[in-house]
């Protein structure tokens, strides 16, 4: 089978981010969360930048962007530094608004709002993947992965109801439950292998987690759309941006965080 040439930079992209992704969770400590700083960076740039293109609100942005790396990198040592860390944050956009709003009082509110929504959505749901061991990080990647994948092909070829076409148009019915059952597989063959919990809970697990990951597929496609854009960026050749390949993750870690606090699965 010949290969379009209009793939080779989404598959050459693919290969160097997996390798990245493999060096950095087998090296952890520093270089993990050196990764996740720089998704942190670059993904609230990109979320930033739908909002305010060009050269809009420049300086709101960068505020934004050092604002969310301080906070992970904050809380990477010491998880406790979360709250007072969010509360500084907090403190330093209210008093942006002010100051702002003083001196110019066309400045909205809304655009602090942005700033704050930006810190929610990137470092603070990316953070948990700080704190997990290697075979939970592993599962995170492997289950939007797959799910996805799978969801992607039996799509393609199966796919005949739309499940969400204001949100997603090419997405079906058929290929989402594939990436669900798929995800429960994933889960289970963790659980079998690497796990200290009961089988059915990864099987839970997995349905739990592969919804989340469709729900994070979807957010930002709806975000996207909201703002008029195709991709989040262009960083990465022919996959988008950064956001556009973590917007699953970032629904999944902190729903097995969560789902952590109840059951113990390693």
């Amino acid at each position: 089978m010949i290969i379009d040439s209009k793939h080779f930079p989404r598959i050459i992209t693919g290969a160097v981010l997996i390798f990245i992704l493999v060096v950095a969770l087998a090296l952890s400590g520093p270089y993990l969360f050196a990764l996740l700083l720089l998704f942190t960076l670059v993904g609230l740039w990109e979320f930033y930048s739908m909002f305010w293109p060009n050269h809009a609100n420049l300086g709101g942005r960068i505020l934004g962007v050092v604002l969310g790396g301080l906070i992970l990198a904050a809380t990477w040592h010491h998880p406790d530094n979360l709250v007072p860390a969010i509360g500084a944050a907090t403190l330093a956009l209210a008093c942006t608004f002010l100051f702002s709003w003083a001196k110019d009082d066309t400045h909205r509110f809304t655009e602090v709002a942005v700033l704050g929504a930006g810190i929610l959505y990137v470092p603070l749901l990316l953070m948990p993947a700080m704190w997990l061991s290697l075979p939970e990080q592993c599962l995170l990647l492997c289950i939007p992965a797959v799910s996805d994948t799978v969801a992607y092909f039996v799509g393609s070829r199966f796919g005949k109801h739309k499940i969400w076409p204001k949100v997603s148009p090419k997405k079906s019915v058929e290929g989402s439950i594939a990436g669900l059952v798929a995800a429960m597989l994933v889960s289970l063959g963790f659980g079998l292998s690497l796990g200290n919990g009961q089988l059915g809970s990864f099987l839970l697990l997995g349905l739990a987690l592969g919804i989340m990951a469709q729900l994070g597929d979807f957010f930002e496609s709806a975000l996207k759309r909201s703002r008029s854009v195709k991709d989040s960026g262009k960083i990465l050749p022919g996959h988008g941006g950064i956001l556009d390949r973590v917007d699953s993750l970032l629904f999944v870690i902190p729903s097995y965080a969560i789902a952590t606090s109840f059951w113990t699965f390693f």
